[in-house]
Order: C-alpha cells, then structure tokens, then sequence
C-alpha cells in the first residue's frame, strides 16, 4: 500500500471515531428531550371534592364535584366515581336526585356499582361534555352516620379511554348534632302562647324541641311585656340544653327564667333594721329557692322605701350576674346544692331623714309638720315607731336637731 492510500484510511477512522463521540454526547440529549418526557405535562382536567360549610350527621347532605376542563378540546362522555364507605351512606332515592350546576332539574343518570379503585360500592355518574376551559358540578346525596373526620374521593375518565382519569380526595369533618328545648309558662306553670321563642334568631314557636348541630346556640323570647334574658348554650353531642321562661306578674320575688330543672321558692321574708337619727334604717330581703342544677334568673323589687343603692347580695350559690332592670334587681345564679340562700341588704337613710341629704336637721322637721298638714306621710318619718305620722314625729325631730333628743328619739336629753 502506498504512503497516499495509508494517510487516507488513517484520516478516515479519525473522522469516524469523532462522529461517534459526538452521537455518544448527544444520545442523552435527545433522550432527555424525547416524546417520553411527559411528567410536567398538565392534566387535561382538574377535580375538586367540596362539602357544605355545616357538612353534619343531621339528614342528606349535599356533596359536590367539580370538573374543569384544561384541554383545547370538549371533554366528552365524563364518568364521575365516588367511593361511598362508612361513615357515609347513600339515602334511598340518591341515584334519581343527582343533578348538575347548581338546576335540580338538570338530572343526570347515576348508578350503584362496584368502586374500580376501593373495596365496595360507589356512586357513578354519567356527566355532560364539557367544553374547552368550562367547569361543570355535579351534586349528590348521602347521610353521615357518625360525626367527625372522612376523606372522600372522587375518580374522573372519560367513558371511552378509562386510562386518562384523574383522582382527587379531600377530608372533611361531620358535625354531630344535639337538642335545644325552651317553652314559656306562667307562674303557676301553666303554657303561655302569646310568645315566641327564637334560636339563633330564628323564630320557632312558644314551645320547642330543635335538633342542632354541635356548638354555640343563641335562645331568646319575645311578645312579653318586659325585658328577658337570652341565654348561650355550647351544645355538645348528643346534649340536651333546655331553657324556659317565666311570664312576669307583680311578685316581690319572682323567676323569670331557668335552664335545666325547675326552680320554686322555698320561702322568703323582708326585715328591716331599726335605725336612728344617726344610723340607716336598712332593708334585708331574702329568699331560698330550690333547684338541683343549670340557673336560674331572679327578679326582685326594690324595697318599698328609698334607699342609696341597687343593694348588696349575697348567696351560698354561685353568683354569675346581676344587673338592674326596670327597677328591679336582676341575679342569675347557679346553685351550688339543693336548695340556695339569697340575702339583699340595702342601705336607706337615718330615721328622721325625711329630705334625704344625709343629715336630720330642723328644715327635716319642718317638712315634717308640712306634710302631716297635708294629710302625707313621708319615708323615714314615724321616728316614735307608732305606725303612723304625725305632729309629734315632728316635734320630737325638732328636739333632736336642737340637741335636746337621742338619736335613737327615746329619751330627752
């Protein structure tokens, strides 16, 4: 061989060894690149499964599913698959009640069939096609049976390409569900029916046994004369609030309300102290009710005479508020035992005080002698504790301010 024909054949395997080191780099390129680069790819469709804000154990609850179009292309024939296990069921007639966005009268068929993706059945639905970048819902029935945590699921395929499904699952939680009683009786017990009792705002009738959800629940009355308490019941589970409501009549002491069992009076007395020139005549109201649990409200008129306050209570129960009210003292209390010890002390004025302005003068004594002259008995007057006012209340007034009577008016001085 010659020198020219050895240089070609070297040149040429040079060439080729070259050719192959470049396909060798650029083979894994084109692997990285290649029609079988497909998972960042997005779904032709997404699915949401979506339960209502108050999702409970109370009746149907209504479940959606919603489909959304991604593709340039009408989705058609969708099948919609949810799985329905413990602690969900489906209600008798849920198969003929499905529908679509949001038209009860927009039907579409539904069946009962063995789940292809979990152990038992599950609810199938034949959807409507769907247009290019359009989102379609599809509303069903079922009924939960305990409260708390589910997942639900729900796989979406065309009817004729089964492969190209798309799954999704959500969790929600059931609510469970409790009882809210209230009536409105007399004070002899007896029903009143000129009331209206409303839960959370909601009006229900004088006489009511509402089932509920778990929670916080508002119960007022309305159509009485005068003003009644409200009361907020945190219902659990399977719990039982009850509240009823007293019409008021014109009892010293009286219950405008209670929660749980019924409350009476036991017995109840109004005492003064004596009192003197120098020293309030005070007024002790004070009562005993019975009642083994939950509150009670109480009304109390004031006391019959003037006094400086709303008065002080007291009570071996626990005393959750007070307030006053038209006049009255208001007491919500929680016993503490069978039956409960109320005492309200109010502080009047001294004996002799007529003008009320904290101190027994001479103008005193002649307010006094005015009004007896006018045939009026004025508060703290009779200081001779005779049961009535007269002249000589106000002499012996007079005798006090000018030093020459004990405050206690029994004696001259």
């Amino acid at each position: 061989m010659s020198i020219r024909r050895t240089t070609e054949v070297i040149q040429m395997k040079q060439t080729f060894t070259a050719v192959t080191a470049a396909l060798l780099v650029l083979a894994p390129i084109a692997l990285a690149i290649g029609p079988g680069a497909v998972a960042a790819q997005q779904d032709p469709y997404t699915v949401e499964v979506v339960a209502p804000d108050d999702f409970s154990t109370n009746g149907n609850q209504t479940l959606t599913v919603r489909v959304t179009n991604n593709a340039d292309d009408a989705f058609l024939n969708p099948v919609v698959e949810v799985p329905i296990s413990s602690p969900l069921s489906l209600p008798a007639g849920a198969t003929d009640t499905v529908y679509a966005d949001g038209d009860p009268s927009n039907t579409r068929e539904a069946a009962v069939q063995d789940s292809t993706f979990q152990t038992g059945d599950a609810l199938v639905i034949s959807g409507a096609n769907i247009d290019a970048g359009e989102t379609r819902t599809y509303y069903f029935n079922v009924t939960v049976d305990t409260p708390g945590s589910t997942t639900v699921s729900a796989d979406v395929r065309p009817l004729y390409n089964t492969d190209q499904n798309v799954r999704a699952s959500t969790s929600m939680t059931a609510l469970g569900t409790g009882t809210v009683s209230a009536n409105v009786v007399d004070t002899d017990g007896n029903a009143v029916s000129n009331a209206d009792v409303s839960i959370d705002g909601n009006a229900v009738g004088s006489s009511v046994s509402e089932t509920v959800l778990e929670g916080e629940h508002t119960v007022s009355v309305s159509g009485l004369d005068g003003d009644y308490p409200s009361f907020t019941f945190d219902t659990a589970v399977g719990g039982d609030n009850s509240v009823t409501f007293v019409k008021q009549d014109e009892k010293t002491i009286q219950p405008i309300a209670y929660t749980s069992d019924e409350t009476n009076i036991v017995v109840s007395s109004t005492s003064r102290t004596e009192g003197s020139a120098v020293s309030p005549v005070n007024t002790t109201v004070s009562f005993t009710f019975s009642k083994d649990s939950g509150t009670a409200v109480y009304e109390v008129q004031e006391p019959s005479v003037a006094t400086k306050g709303d008065g002080t209570v007291s009570t071996d129960g626990n005393l959750v508020s007070e307030s006053m009210v038209d006049g009255d003292k208001r007491l919500e209390i929680k016993p503490t035992g069978a039956t409960t010890q109320v005492d309200l002390e109010y502080e009047g004025y001294e004996l002799g005080n007529v003008n009320r302005d904290d101190t027994v003068d001479a103008t005193d004594a002649s307010a006094v002698s005015a009004d007896v002259a006018k045939g009026q008995s004025p508060e703290y007057a009779d200081v001779n504790d005779d049961g009535r006012v007269s002249a000589i209340d106000a002499m012996f007034i007079a005798q006090y301010a000018a030093d020459n009577r004990t405050p206690d008016y029994s004696g001259v001085q």
